[in-house]
């Protein structure tokens, strides 16, 4: 009997302990898949959104989104890809406790810099402001920014200071109608004086798992006086399966500048089909259409094929392009329009991206009906509190009633850093170049040429945040 009690109590102790490294290794398993959003670094840590302002808000993608993802979608709509293949979109939400938030932030900045065009190196010195917001419950959220400041600039001994401001806000909201049905709507503004952009942070769009400044980011301070963009969009999407989503959506965009009288808007409708063939591959067809006024009133509609290829961690491409029917003022027709992006996590501390697209001007360059824009950045972290990053893009675009051509590119190079818990500082060299146009300006087609080169520095300070920060992937 003592022998008979031996086994069994033996047997008792070896089947706990196998279940207990089963629980463990599930555990385990478990926390693999979760870790890219449960990892919590110290408070001295830059955000995981690659930008300053974010890194200055102390956001990050998971708790407090990046402005990327809160500033209104590309008409890319890039395909994302979830666990299993799922297509990735607005079902990310509160969770099961009833959400997140309400949590607010905010930051101060100092800011300097020197602007080299001028020959007399022209002098800039302000202040800063930024806040975000965020509010989610399990069945819809609601993200909101705002970044502004204020400053004098010292253009040469002859003008003497002038007084510029800039604020830049973004709301965006998303939410489930149903099982199948969701909802995505977001709206952005930005007004202040057009050489104010060139000092303050650059608005950046979402690139993979980095930001990218927007195509916009070339022509900065092109301008003088005022300016005034307007970008609005919504979307619906049906899920019929976990595999294949149907979408359809709409956008409108405004470009003024005040000194100019020059209006630019776009208005733009788009329907998609898209479905996963595999965890990593997903293709869909899409049409549109589109109708631009100002300068040059352009009217667009086509269709087209777009698709996604992800491997390794978060690595992928996005590609969509079509042929589209166009009338008389967006030159010859038919036309091609397309867009492509490509994100390359090099090393776990390493990112690299490419960008190129083929669009309608929306007037960034107002002379022109259609523009051609490439980018490609690489931002490399040296610590978890500091990192470099190197940013490039230009853009191509014609004249359609003269054939004159515009053309232009934007460099930069930016080490960012945190002091502690509540102090972030960037330091960036910009260079902002665009050109084009007749030898002798027509007024048909205006003569451009603008270049500016500037060191930009900018000295944050925001509260020390009491809840964890989460990060997308590290």
């Amino acid at each position: 009997m003592i022998n008979l009690h031996r086994k069994r109590f033996k047997l008792i102790v070896g089947v706990a302990a196998n279940l207990s490294l089963a629980s463990v290794l599930m555990v385990r398993t478990q926390a693999q898949k979760v870790q890219f959003a449960s990892y919590t670094p110290p408070a001295d840590t830059l955000s995981s959104c690659g930008d300053a302002l974010a890194d200055a808000l102390q956001q990050d993608s998971v708790q407090r989104p990046c402005w990327a993802n809160i500033r209104p979608v590309d008409h890319a709509n890039p395909i994302k890809l979830a666990e299993g293949g799922v297509i990735g979109g607005n079902r990310t939400f509160g969770g099961e406790e009833g959400g997140l938030g309400p949590a607010f932030t905010f930051a101060l900045a100092a800011t300097a810099g020197t602007n080299f065009a001028t020959g007399t190196n022209g002098q800039a010195y302000g202040g800063l402001g930024a806040l975000s917001g965020l509010v989610a419950r399990r069945r819809w959220q609601f993200m909101l920014e705002d970044g502004g400041g204020v400053g004098d600039f010292q253009l040469n001994s002859v003008d003497g200071a002038n007084r510029v401001y800039l604020n830049r806000a973004a709301v965006r909201g998303q939410g489930e109608l149903s099982a199948r049905w969701s909802w995505q709507a977001s709206a952005a503004n930005t007004y202040g004086n057009d050489t104010f952009r060139t000092f303050a942070p650059l608005d950046y769009t979402t690139v993979g798992n980095v930001e990218a400044p927007v195509p916009d980011t070339v022509a900065f301070g092109l301008h003088s006086g005022n300016m005034t963009h307007e970008q609005e969009d919504g979307s619906l999407r049906y899920e019929s399966s976990r595999h294949t989503n149907w979408d359809i959506s709409a956008a409108h965009t405004l470009q003024y500048f005040s000194d100019d009288g020059v209006t630019v808007q776009t208005v733009g409708g788009r329907a998609a089909y898209v479905h996963s063939v595999s965890r990593n591959i997903a293709f869909g067809v899409y049409g549109n259409g589109a109708h631009q006024t100002g300068t040059l009133d352009c009217s667009l509609g086509g269709a087209g094929l777009q698709g996604v290829l992800q491997w390794g961690d978060h690595g992928s491409v996005n590609v969509s392009g079509g042929i589209s029917s166009a009338s008389a003022a967006c030159g010859k027709s038919p036309q091609f329009l397309g867009d492509a992006a490509l994100y390359v996590p090099l090393k776990p501390h390493t990112d690299f991206y490419m960008t190129a697209s083929r669009a309608l001007s929306a007037g960034i360059v107002e002379q022109t009906a259609l523009l051609n824009t490439f980018g490609a950045g690489v931002k490399y972290a040296f610590t978890r509190s500091s990192s470099i990053r190197l940013t490039g893009a230009a853009l191509y675009g014609l004249d359609p009633r003269t054939n004159h051509s515009y053309q232009g590119n934007f460099s930069e190079l930016a080490v960012g850093y945190r002091l502690g818990p509540w102090f972030y500082q960037e330091i960036a060299v910009r260079h902002f170049e665009v050109h084009g146009g007749p030898a002798l300006a027509l007024p048909a087609s205006a003569q451009i040429s603008d270049h500016q080169s500037l060191v930009a520095v900018a000295f944050w300070w925001s509260p020390n945040r009491r809840q964890p920060t989460l990060f997308s992937r590290h």
